[in-house]
């Protein structure tokens, strides 16, 4: 029984100390590929928006609001997805890829890549709305 009890405790250190590691892992990739800048980015992109849609909320408010946004709480709330979904091996190989000057890169580039793709999207979805209102008009719809 003795031996039983010390080999569950041998087990599950090592099981707690893999996930323990895994979990690092996960952290350091996060930190890489700019997870907090890219939070960041998408929360000084969504407050322009709410302010246009409640014009009554003072700016005070509004920089209040970020300092108590804490991204540090938001990027570890990833680490179960991540765990989820990859492998130690393939985070990892993950971490290797980042390091390296191309995946430096994507890292640089990407907050450039996501605000240029939201410009196209709005001026796509535009288009989409006016060629839309063309066909209703001429299929008959009346009112548009």
């Amino acid at each position: 029984m003795k031996k039983y009890i010390w080999v569950m405790l041998i087990l599950g250190s090592v099981v707690s100390g893999f996930s323990q590691t895994k979990e690092e892992e996960i952290m350091r990739l996060l930190e890489l590929t700019g997870a907090k800048n890219l939070a960041k980015q998408t929360l000084e992109m969504f407050i322009p928006k709410m302010k246009v849609l409640v014009p009554s909320v003072s700016q005070e408010f509004w920089d209040l609001f970020m300092e108590k946004m804490d991204l540090d709480v938001f990027i570890k709330s990833y680490i179960p997805l991540y765990d989820r979904y990859y492998t130690l091996e393939e985070i990892k190989a993950l971490i290797a890829f980042y390091e390296s000057p191309v995946g430096k890169k994507v890292v640089e580039v990407a907050p450039l890549i996501t605000a240029e793709s939201l410009s196209l999207g709005e001026e796509w979805g535009l288009l989409m709305g006016k060629l839309i209102l063309e066909e209703m008009k001429k299929a008959g719809y009346e009112g548009i």
